[in-house]
């Protein structure tokens, strides 16, 4: 049974401390490498904890680098790219000082082509800090951000951790090319700042640093995320159950461990949901309340596939194929040619909705594969 008066321990914010399952080997290789001068790119599905293995690292370097996270995910433009990176950088450059005019002079004058203004807030008298582009080209500002970071590291004997998380949408700008050129060339200059490139379009990342025309290719410590072991992501569930004042049977961690398919962000979403309903629903309820409720995000990548698309997908979910282009494959789902099957194919792919594994095609995501045949 379970008290009503409970706190729930499970939460949908970035996985830290207790919330975090394993990742020792990854979180003691990312820290080598960032405290060696190592670029990294991490990469994995979406909801597989990239994010909040990226926390934990920056957290446990935090007195050894200063760590500065970049979200590039909304980013629409070259000057997009720029402002970000300018204002998480100096973010962190100013985050613990006690006199933040001072910091933000010193800074400026690293920063040369940066405009960055503070002033107080009339209320509450805490600094306010205004960045701003101004009239020098966005190109620029990219060319010389992350040499002028290097040069303010040496300055203050420090190092950075620059994490750049969502790193594969630079690849959907316009100026994608320019930009990957000039910050390979700020990347590959600087001693004092290491790289973490985060991304979970995969075959778009990839091919960034694999392929021979491209400005990264080979400038990285390439690193794919593994799932979880199961037995690791039980024995947490059970251990964080009881902390909560809740009993879970090691075969209902393990239910949920199958259904979310080792995904850690549905793993804490779903744990979540059924350790308020534990008391009266089964966990049947809770895992269909899951699929519900991730519904609408689902909705938003279906519908801008094109029909075809939409046909492959639902049929890769149903029929888990082990050759996507048999015969029978082709007619039992209505697919049409192989060409348009190898179309289709490649934009999914590109979308990292599907893969091949050892057991056949399978859609990414586990949920939305669920959501696909229902």
């Amino acid at each position: 049974m379970k008290d009503n008066n409970l706190v729930n321990p499970f939460r949908l914010t970035l996985a830290t401390d207790d919330l975090f399952c394993n990742r020792v080997a990854e979180i003691d290789r990312l820290m080598q490498n960032m405290l060696s001068g190592i670029h990294t790119v991490v990469y994995a599905p979406r909801r597989y904890g990239k994010s909040s293995l990226a926390r934990v690292v920056m957290t446990r370097l935090e007195d050894k680098m200063v760590g500065v996270y970049v979200d590039l995910f909304s980013i629409t433009s070259i000057e997009d790219v720029a402002d970000k990176l300018y204002r998480c950088i100096v973010e962190a450059l100013g985050h613990n000082a006690v006199d933040k005019s001072s910091v933000m002079s010193r800074i400026a004058s690293f920063f040369k082509n940066l405009r960055l203004s503070m002033s107080f807030d009339p209320i509450t008298q805490n600094p306010e800090i205004s960045i701003s582009l101004g009239d020098v080209s966005a190109d620029i500002h990219i060319e010389t951000v992350i040499g002028a970071l290097d040069e303010y590291c040496a300055k203050q004997k420090i190092k950075v951790c620059l994490i750049l998380d969502e790193f594969q949408e630079i690849c959907t700008l316009k100026d994608s090319k320019k930009i990957e050129a000039l910050l390979r060339s700020g990347m590959q200059a600087a001693k004092h700042v290491s790289f973490m490139m985060l991304g979970s379009r995969r075959t778009i990342l990839r091919d960034m640093f694999e392929d021979r025309k491209r400005p990264f290719y080979k400038s990285a410590y390439i690193m794919p995320l593994p799932k979880i072991p199961e037995k690791e992501m039980v024995s947490f569930l059970v251990r964080i159950f009881k902390k909560g004042g809740v009993t879970l049977p090691l075969e209902e961690a393990q239910q949920i461990v199958n259904f979310c398919d080792s995904y850690p962000y549905y793993i804490q979403k779903l744990s979540m949901l059924f350790f308020d309903m534990k008391a009266k629903d089964t966990l049947t309820k809770s895992e269909a309340l899951l699929v519900a409720m991730e519904a609408p995000d689902y909705e938003n990548i279906y519908i801008n596939l094109t029909m075809h698309q939409k046909r492959l997908l639902r049929a890769v979910a149903k029929a888990k194929p082990m050759n996507m282009f048999s015969n029978s494959f082709l007619v039992e789902y209505h697919l049409g040619s192989q060409g348009g099957v190898q179309n289709s194919l490649a934009k999914l792919k590109k979308l990292d909705l599907v893969e091949q594994r050892k057991e056949g095609w399978r859609v990414v995501d586990p949920i939305f594969e669920k959501w696909l045949i229902m």
